[in-house]
């Protein structure tokens, strides 16, 4: 009891002292943002402000703004960009505008799962206070399935040990599923699919330390028509990402994100003037060659006749 009582003495001080800003990057979705401010409005924690950058081509969403309640309004600061800006861009407009202590990024097809969702991020990091951000895990939703998703114990302990190991992959999921203390940071501009990877790097760069849940505290909205999507497997967009990430946070002298910008470099048929950039000797460059054709090649012919030749298949 005693147990419970300090919990709650702790989160309700949260929502006194704390302000948050939740900043909502729009595009042409008026639908989608109203399922998103239905579940800002239901939040347990009050201390926020709503910034939306709409970069819209009409005035729907405006529409809807305007009839908000007034007790609601008063809590928005409503951008709607004279000409669109374009994701990214539109995504650095509304974080440039955040005031709060803690900045909550919520991309408006995305939304909070329970009223308690941003009380409980909150309070991640209220009870870490070394933390410079923290995340959840996610309900992935589309229209014909629901499911939920976290990242991994080797994968969280793997970042505890280096931040760097970010560059491996990324297991925390789309910005939605971020909070962090309010340093300014931004999405890097030049970049494409790996924005949010960039996001992160910038923040843990900062301050490497974070904490994390792995209860699904925000719903992701997948659909076709979102960023991420419009990027096909072997896009070069993809390896360009990768890259400037690898200089721009001087990745090389981590070893395995030395290995594994080696790895993309043959997987993207770069050649060996971009693997010797990443810093790969001549011998690990050939090795690598080998490894990704026996691999991709030989064993994947292989199988395919034992595939056929198996009866029954």
């Amino acid at each position: 009891m005693q147990t419970q009582e300090r919990e709650n003495k702790r989160t309700e001080s949260a929502r006194k002292r704390l302000g948050v800003s939740i900043c909502v990057p729009a595009y042409n979705n008026p639908e989608e943002v109203a399922r998103l401010f239905d579940s800002i409005w239901s939040q347990t924690f009050s201390d926020y402000e709503v910034i939306l950058s709409d970069d819209s081509t009409d005035n729907r969403i405006e529409e809807a703004m305007n009839r908000l309640e007034e007790t609601q309004r008063e809590k928005v600061t409503y951008v709607h960009n004279p000409k669109p800006l374009g994701h990214i861009f539109n995504w650095n407009k509304a974080l440039s505008l955040a005031k709060g202590k803690y900045v909550k990024i919520m991309f408006s097809d995305d939304w909070f799962t329970g009223p308690e969702s941003l009380e409980k991020m909150v309070v991640l990091l209220e009870d870490n206070p070394d933390a410079g951000m923290a995340f959840c895990g996610t309900m992935q939703v589309s229209s014909k399935t629901s499911y939920a998703r976290a990242a991994g114990k080797e994968y969280t302990d793997r970042l505890k040990r280096d931040y760097r190991n970010l560059f491996l992959g990324n297991e925390i999921g789309a910005p939605s599923a971020v909070i962090y203390r309010n340093t300014d940071v931004r999405f890097d501009e030049a970049s494409n699919w790996a924005s949010d990877m960039f996001l992160y790097f910038e923040i843990l760069s900062v301050n490497p330390v974070f904490a994390f849940t792995r209860e699904p505290l925000i719903s992701i909205g997948i659909h076709e028509s979102q960023y991420t999507e419009m990027f096909q497997e072997k896009d070069i967009r993809k390896f360009q990402d990768r890259f400037l990430m690898y200089q721009k946070y001087g990745l090389q002298s981590q070893e395995a994100c030395r290995k594994e910008m080696l790895h993309m470099t043959v997987v993207f048929k770069q050649g060996w003037k971009t693997a010797k950039e990443c810093g790969a000797t001549g011998g690990e460059y050939l090795t690598e060659r080998l490894r990704w054709f026996w691999k991709n090649t030989v064993l994947g012919y292989w199988n395919g006749l034992k595939h056929k030749l198996t009866p029954g298949k």
